[in-house]
């Protein structure tokens, strides 16, 4: 049986030889991997893995937050998902709106105080899980080259709908 997928495991198969489809399948699996790992040790602090990345970017901001607007284009993904999300996360005392100004309506979103003094409790959890398990057998080279081209691929803006 001559098994044409087994090719995209073998090293040194250059890129151009495996199929749009083959590329589909690795980065789909790869995804999926890496969220189950985050998503079972996060789950001791009570977030899954898309609501700690959530959260972590409006860590980013500070104690100055971000509106819902700024943070779902920051995160591309639409407004009614991260509405959703942060509803929940606020639910769970995770994140809290405060008022943009005393004269606005517009609202931001913050962590809340008692979460964040375990943001970095979490952070250090879950990099040394992944340090110790699916980055194990990763150089620290190609652990560099992965993110530096995973930030030009979400640099890249999707065409417009005609």
């Amino acid at each position: 049986m001559n098994d044409k997928s087994t090719k995209i495991l073998t090293p040194s198969v250059l890129a151009g030889s495996i199929t749009t489809y083959q590329a589909g399948v690795m980065q789909a699996s790869a995804h999926r991997a890496i969220q189950k790992y985050c998503d079972d040790i996060l789950s001791q602090f009570g977030v899954t893995k898309m609501q700690w990345l959530i959260t972590g970017t409006i860590l980013d901001y500070g104690n100055e937050g971000v509106t819902i607007t700024v943070l779902a284009k920051k995160l591309s993904t639409n407004l009614p998902y991260l509405t959703n999300t942060i509803n929940l996360l606020e639910s769970k005392n995770v994140l809290e709106r405060q008022p943009l100004s005393k004269t606005d309506r517009t609202k931001k979103v913050v962590v809340s105080p008692r979460f964040k003094k375990q943001c970095d409790l979490i952070e250090k959890t879950l990099r040394d899980h992944l340090r110790e398990t699916i980055y194990s057998d990763i150089t620290p080279e190609e652990l560099h080259v992965y993110l530096k081209v995973t930030g030009k691929l979400a640099e890249i803006e999707p065409p417009e709908k005609e």
